[in-house]
């Protein structure tokens, strides 16, 4: 089996954390080329061992041949180099949001419908293992009642939007169906930088969604409660997750698994999406968060958000960005 030519756009610190140890544990990669906009780049090619490095993602496409690019930029710079890949004829994973308007996101999954590209989008939630084994437990019909909480000290430029995706996302795959009706409240006075969202979301199925997304709260967390069947799931992500069936409760916790050696590469679900995405490259099926999917979480967030009252476009003038993500 030929090893799969890849190539990375921005290699920040979220980068080195979330896919590129997974990528050079791999036999069947060769980390052809780099898109950075560091001064002296020099470091990150010998650490990860790129063949090249460019300045710019037409640069890339022009010089290599590739099979597949991670864009990992931030969600500002996301469109443009998803769309000269896929122009290119190179499959695409990227990080998520997959576009800052949901308008673009369908615009490039239509554009990888076109070119027969695979696009996958980051939403490596529904690749952790304790959030895996809580969805396992309601099968097809999905949970009855999810309640998706990601709450954090401190706001930041469209914070809902920025990290609440994940949790939107988890409430679309374990309720399933269509989105019926949104409901949903924002808190505090700055509508681009909101002290916190709540959000409740019916589907199609009968399944009802409730999202928290606090940004006033004491300290970082990350956890899910679902219900149906007479099953309860509760994850406290990254770490545990309880699965009660018959009365029977069951518990599973990262850390001892792992030998105490859990990471958060492997414990949030970034390893096996990188995994997930080089073998739809391989056998040409749809990952399972597609641009498709993203769009349709997009979407949703988007209606959470105007029914909130808060923006569903960027600040005009302004963009997010850190030195994390080049």
């Amino acid at each position: 089996m030929s090893a799969l030519r890849i190539g990375v756009v921005g290699a920040g610190n979220i980068a080195s954390i979330a896919q590129l140890p997974t990528l050079v544990q791999r036999d069947d990669v060769e980390l052809r080329a780099l898109v950075s906009r560091r001064d002296d780049p020099s470091a990150l090619q010998r650490r990860w061992g790129f063949g090249a490095v460019y300045r710019s993602v037409d640069e890339m496409l022009a010089a290599e041949t590739l099979d597949a690019v991670f864009v990992l930029t931030p969600r500002s710079e996301h469109v443009a180099a998803v769309e000269s890949a896929l122009r290119a004829g190179v499959d695409v994973f990227c990080e998520k949001p997959l576009a800052t308007s949901a308008a673009d996101s369908v615009r490039l999954a239509e554009l990888a419908d076109e070119h027969g590209r695979v696009l996958m989008v980051g939403l490596n939630r529904r690749f952790a293992p304790v959030y895996v084994a809580a969805r396992e437990a309601f099968g097809e019909s999905g949970a009855s009642f999810c309640v998706a909480q990601k709450n954090r000290a401190g706001s930041e430029y469209r914070a809902t939007f920025e990290n609440a995706i994940h949790m939107v996302d988890l409430l679309r795959w374990f309720c399933g169906g269509d989105v019926v009706d949104v409901t949903a409240a924002a808190a505090g006075t700055d509508q681009w930088e909101e002290d916190g969202t709540a959000a409740l979301v019916r589907f199609s199925t009968g399944n009802t969604g409730v999202l928290v997304a606090a940004r006033a709260a004491g300290a970082w967390g990350e956890k899910l409660d679902a219900y149906g069947q007479m099953r309860s799931a509760e994850v406290i992500a990254p770490d545990s997750v309880a699965v009660t069936v018959d009365g029977v409760r069951t518990v599973r916790s990262m850390s001892p698994e792992a030998f105490g050696w859990a990471t958060a590469t492997e414990s949030f679900g970034f390893a096996d999406a990188v995994r997930h995405f080089l073998d739809r490259v391989r056998d040409r099926q749809q990952p399972l968060t597609s641009g498709w999917e993203a769009v349709k979480t997009q979407q949703l967030l988007d209606r959470i958000l105007a029914a909130a009252g808060l923006p569903t476009e960027e600040q005009e003038g302004r963009t997010w960005s850190s030195r994390a993500t080049q």
